[in-house]
């Protein structure tokens, strides 16, 4: 398990049938390691604070081994930072990485917090209004990390398993029970029973 490649972006609008947002999600990647603080990498932005950053989602992860399946579907090129991702990374998936899980990334001290929701603006980036729905199906969505201790990480790093939580839940399973309701009420009760899992998601899914 590695990082493939750290990436970080500015402002900047996205136009899309006439209509302009700005966001931050064109993330590219950078020579050198960077310092990854308690809310995210120093000099990367983020511009919708609602549902991006804070200390539940310090840091966007995307696992470069699903990009030949996309090259494959859609007939185009996946490079690095191309889901808006701050961390492009080999071996880490969603069939095997848990809610509350801690890794040792570069310097920096990490855990899983929560699936990757994809929006709109995503879609709209890539000139295909069902990308993200075909991500959520395909349960490749990526991940967020939580910042437990600050460090440098660059490309090349070394990511090495700290601890797995007992019981966990997958973030492939996270994503069953959120977008289809896996298990039923058995389901939901044990991912909102996950102690690491953000409160962006224990509060969507305790109004459920």
């Amino acid at each position: 398990m590695k990082v493939v490649s750290v990436n970080i972006g500015a402002e900047s609008s996205l136009n899309h049938e006439g209509e302009s947002l700005q966001t931050g999600i064109f993330k590219t990647p950078i020579e050198g390691p960077l310092f990854l603080t308690k809310t995210g990498f120093r000099g990367d932005v983020q511009v919708d604070r609602k549902n991006h950053g804070g200390p539940d989602k310090a840091v966007c992860v995307y696992c470069a081994d699903h990009f030949p399946v996309w090259e494959e579907q859609t007939g185009s090129v996946f490079d690095p930072g191309i889901f808006g991702e701050n961390l492009t990374v080999s071996g880490l998936t969603e069939n095997t990485v848990g809610i509350g899980d801690v890794f040792l990334v570069g310097e920096a001290l990490v855990q899983v917090s929560q699936p990757r929701q994809p929006c709109h603006k995503l879609s709209k980036k890539l000139g295909d209004l069902s990308f993200a729905n075909r991500l959520i199906e395909s349960g490749f969505t990526g991940f967020y990390f939580r910042i437990l201790e600050a460090g440098f990480v660059g490309a090349g790093d070394e990511i090495a398993v700290v601890s797995e939580c007992e019981l966990s839940c997958s973030v492939k399973y996270a994503n069953d029970v959120m977008y289809h309701r896996r298990d039923g009420s058995v389901g939901l009760d044990r991912l909102l029973s996950q102690d690491f899992l953000s409160k962006a998601w224990k509060h969507t899914l305790s109004a459920r």
